[in-house]
């Protein structure tokens, strides 16, 4: 998504050079920034299957990310788990608060619930709502695909117990979004 925006993948390549973007590497919740000017402009999210986030996230953070962050969360988080998704994800209740794991209703929702974007897009229909953005905000349709993460596809990686478990940790995520396994 940075590189539609003109940015680097990464924040230290990024010199300030685009006044009109204040802050762009980093996370915080919308409703933090309710109260600023800035949150009456067009504010767009993008959401995704939590149980194929989190499949998504560990595989990618498991091999070190992108950064020196991520790279310094795999040794202190998820080196104890050997790269084994099933034992993590028994153990998500230790990392659900982590700033990878949170559900993605910390970050879009108000106290209430409620959403605060003005446009929900879905990564699983994400060329089509990225269109719709693009559009919206004249840039180019498409976005490159870029921050790939290597694993089978998601529902490759359950059973029964850790399906539940995703279920529990994610329930806000799945009834907001309507999300289904």
């Amino acid at each position: 998504m940075l590189a539609a925006f003109g940015l680097p993948m990464l924040g230290r390549d990024y010199h300030g050079h685009l006044p009109h973007i204040e802050t762009p590497y980093g996370h915080t919740p919308l409703r933090g920034l309710k109260k600023r000017p800035e949150f009456a402009y067009y504010k767009f999210s993008f959401v995704r299957n939590p149980w194929d986030r989190l499949v998504s996230a560990f595989f990618y953070l498991d091999a070190g990310g992108c950064n020196a962050f991520d790279a310094a969360f795999r040794e202190e988080h998820l080196a104890r788990y050997g790269g084994d998704f099933r034992a993590f994800v028994l153990d998500l209740e230790r990392h659900i608060h982590s700033q990878h794991f949170r559900p993605q209703t910390h970050w879009l929702c108000d106290a209430g619930g409620a959403v605060l974007s003005d446009f929900v897009a879905r990564y699983e229909t994400i060329d089509a709502d990225f269109a719709i953005i693009a559009a919206r905000l004249d840039l180019p349709p498409s976005l490159p695909k870029l921050n790939a993460s290597s694993h089978l596809p998601y529902r490759e990686h359950y059973d029964r117990d850790t399906r539940e478990a995703v279920a529990r940790a994610y329930r806000q995520d799945i009834e907001t979004f309507a999300y289904e396994y």
